[in-house]
């Protein structure tokens, strides 16, 4: 399956193959549905409020399919639809408001009649949207998972999603706290402190994907912007490629969008350390027919450390654009800016001095930090992103979308902490004088819905271009015996409560004698064609079938302006298949699938010293479970069992010699619980269970589990809000998370203790106005992240929010 080449090919000649081929297959399919072309049904209706007005301006749309519109200003509309059963939904600011089931027959007008939003005319703008829908916390509608319109019960992979009603109930203000309702998630600072570092299924990853196309952060990213969350589980080479995808699961974050009536909101966060936020969302249609919409969200944050040094303070600006030029062609636009400034630290190295099994055996004092508020670094993250889709026919749209990113800093300054015993730690600096990375995605696809044989055919066919360009330059220093190193020693200190250190200045760091400065320049391309088709073989059974090709061409380094011989591509065919079998056509739904996720692997070196073109490494995962939708949306779960099978990996014999048959597995369990048993209460739970081992690999691997990722993995969050009475709106909720033992090197000898930190909130939620108040980690556990940075101790967060 996998093509290795010696000699690096022009990626444009390989790209006017693939299109060829992709124009070919695209016309193929296109041209199948014509010949047994059937006639559209009409779909109509009118939306209403419950004293009789109309709704104007309400989204109303055919549930996982792209039929529907906007309704006009009396609330009428009318649209064509292919014959079956469906769901129409009608939305309205955002928020799905109504649900019914119709059955569209063949060549007929379907007449829905008058559609009752739950909220009369005069106090639409009073009532808090989300309290209309049941299941709150359940909403999986996505088109971004299977890259094509697909109900959960119709997709044979597990995901999650993370609501901005779940993280605005938690008072989340970053990234970590927004994504912790997720069932065996876990997202820490980093390793280097860049944010968004995500452990799914044993495997260590990252936030990579926004808006379904890839990026690469130096930054956390900020949640003021977040629409929702999508965390796909498992290998996802088919759809989302090798480059940026890990074999865990991609996590693609969704970001707010405008819609066509005018709402806004202002909301300040003030807490512990000094916490100040203020954020703002606006949106507004800016003509009368609102085909041209515009949202802004902004957003300023200021707190200082728990510890007696450390920071952050950032600022953020985005906008999104949408004009409907036609019935047919919809233009988005969005850019956005993050700009964070604060202290960095490495994850501590050199554990294996230890002579203890666990952190907390160290002579350590949480409230100490070992960095200073005078090394703080500036980054910047920026994003601008455009988007055309069109309705080619009925059956068929075309969506056509590009991403430009940065990511980096000037003059930063990380510290790097190492063990020296288990009373010393050696503070080290590895100062960059720039760093910058660049991302462009350019892709590509058609979208089908359509009947070969009478059997209804979900298809998306595309093509994806991704460059990557990582710039930075850095100092080596002088070290023992003549030789250099990239970090500059800075003092020991020793590990107690009461000994001084020495405070560390921007001034000694740009002080220290350098040996030498150098600078780095690393760029690599993919060109890729994918197809996946979904067919309903029954009405009750399903199966999917994807195959992407994917190109990789890594172009030759340039290290302080001296090309390198490191130049090399790759050619990859990573396939998907899955089943879905519902015993009860949208309740219950049994799934299964073969997924296959792949990592470029840069050509080695054997015993004589020749060259060897290594093939890719590559993940397949098997997965089997059930997913259920209960009691009129009330109870959503998923249970599931993978295996994932690693290979190809790249493993060390001795000093000089290499081979490729590695292996690595990772096998598990996961459920994931959302309801909304009774009126008012919503509960998130969630357990994950891993087990991970390297079968195959180096001397020091071998049988040995991969450090910083835990056996088990558990999330529990439950709130109940008043929906009637005088004190109509008032809430509380409370929940925990756990995250089982981790280590913090491959001999498995030293790690960091399991960790349960509970959470609780009240709040008063009002139509025009919400306060809140939350207390994290309200038991004031002494607990460390997966890199044995110290975590928060009890801290109050407080918010008050206008809407309007």
């Amino acid at each position: 399956m996998t093509q290795r080449y010696t000699k690096s090919k022009n990626i444009t000649d390989y790209g006017t193959h693939l299109v060829n081929v992709l124009l070919l297959s695209l016309m193929t399919v296109l041209c199948l549905p014509l010949q047994a072309q059937e006639h559209r049904s009409i779909v109509k209706g009118r939306v209403k409020t419950l004293d009789g007005e109309p709704l104007a301006y309400a989204s109303v749309l055919l549930l996982d399919t792209r039929y529907g519109l906007m309704s006009d200003q009396h609330g009428v509309f009318s649209f064509e639809a292919p014959a079956g059963s469906y769901t129409l939904i009608i939305t309205y600011a955002g928020f799905t408001t109504s649900k019914l089931s119709i059955r569209i027959r063949p060549q007929e007008v379907t007449d829905v009649g008058d559609i009752v939003v739950k909220a009369a005319s005069n106090e639409l703008r009073e009532v808090i949207v989300s309290d209309i829908q049941r299941n709150k916390f359940a909403r999986k509608e996505s088109n971004g998972v299977a890259r094509m319109p697909l109900a959960d019960l119709e997709n044979p992979s597990s995901y999650s999603v993370v609501t901005k009603e779940i993280m605005q109930e938690q008072l989340a203000v970053d990234y970590n706290t927004a994504v912790a309702s997720v069932p065996g998630v876990v997202v820490n600072n980093g390793v280097n402190d860049s944010g968004n570092d995500v452990t799914l299924r044993g495997f260590r990853g990252q936030a990579t994907f926004r808006n379904g196309l890839a990026i690469d952060p130096r930054t956390q990213s900020e949640i003021a912007n977040v629409e929702r969350v999508e965390i796909l589980k498992g290998p996802a080479g088919t759809l989302f490629g090798g480059a940026m995808s890990t074999y865990g699961g991609i996590v693609n974050t969704i970001t707010k969008k405008p819609f066509e009536s005018f709402r806004g909101e202002v909301s300040y966060t003030t807490g512990s350390w000094g916490l100040n936020r203020f954020t703002a969302d606006i949106n507004t249609p800016l003509n009368a027919d609102r085909t041209a919409l515009l949202r802004v969200n902004a957003a300023g944050h200021t707190q200082s450390s728990f510890q007696d040094a450390g920071f952050l303070r950032s600022t953020s600006f985005a906008a999104s654009m949408l004009f409907k030029t036609s019935e047919r062609t919809t233009v988005r636009f969005d850019a956005e800016v993050y700009a964070p400034k604060k202290t960095l630290n490495a994850y501590v190295r050199n554990s294996n001095a230890l002579t203890v099994a666990s952190i907390k055996d160290l002579n350590l004092t949480n409230k100490r930090s070992f960095t200073s508020d005078d090394i703080g670094t500036g980054r910047t993250s920026i994003y601008a992103m455009a988007e055309i889709e069109h309705k080619i026919s009925n059956q068929w749209i075309s969506r056509t979308s590009f991403q430009h990113g940065e990511s980096g800093e000037e003059n930063s300054v990380f510290l790097v902490l190492s063990y020296v015993d288990n009373e010393h730690i050696a503070r080290g600096i590895r100062p960059f004088d720039q760093y910058r990375i660049t991302t462009d995605n350019l892709q590509q696809n058609f979208i089908g819905d359509f009947k070969i044989g009478g059997l209804r055919n979900r298809m998306v066919i595309g093509m994806d271009y991704f460059a990557h360009t990582q710039t930075y330059q850095f100092a080596n220093f002088p070290t023992v015996g003549g030789r250099t190193s990239v970090f500059a020693a800075y003092d020991t200190v020793r590990l107690d409560a009461s000994t001084p250190w020495a405070s560390i200045a921007r001034s000694q760091v740009a002080d220290l004698q350098r040996a030498n400065t150098e600078s780095q320049r690393d760029k690599y391309y993919t060109l890729s064609a994918y197809a996946s088709d979904v067919i309903n073989i029954t009405d009750k059974l399903l199966a999917m079938a994807s195959l992407r090709v994917d190109r990789y061409e890594n172009q030759r380094s340039l290290t302080s302006g001296v090309q390198q011989d490191n130049a090399y591509n790759q050619v990859q065919f990573s396939p998907k298949f899955g089943l879905v079998y519902q015993p009860i056509k949208e309740k219950v739904a049994l799934f299964a699938n073969y997924v296959n996720g792949f990592r470029n692997i840069a050509p080695g070196f054997d015993a004589e010293g020749a060259v060897i073109n290594w093939k890719p490494e590559q993940a397949n995962q098997v997965e089997g479970g059930v997913k259920f939708d209960l009691f009129d949306n009330k109870l959503s779960s998923t249970i599931s069992y993978y295996h994932i099978d690693v290979k190809n990996m790249v493993r060390t014999l001795d000093a000089v010699t290499q081979v490729q048959d590695g292996n690595q597995k990772s096998k598990g369990f996961e459920v994931e619980v959302i309801a909304n048993p009774i009126e008012g209460l919503n509960l998130v739970a969630g357990y994950a269970f891993n087990d991970n081992e390297y079968a195959l690999y180096n001397e020091s691997y071998q049988g040995q589990r991969a450090p910083w990722t835990p056996v088990h993995v558990a999330n529990f969050w439950a709130s109940y809000k008043l929906l009637e009475g005088k004190v109509k709106g008032l809430g509380f909720g409370a929940g925990f998370n756990h995250a089982g033992k981790t280590y913090m090197e491959i001999s498995n000898k030293f790690g960091v203790p399991a960790y349960t930190i509970v959470g609780a909130t009240a709040f008063f939620d009002q139509p025009k106005y919400r306060v809140g108040v939350k207390i994290n980690n309200l038991t004031n556990q002494t607990y460390w992240n997966f890199y044995g940075q110290p975590q928060k101790p009890t801290e109050v967060v407080a918010n008050i929010s206008y809407k309007f």
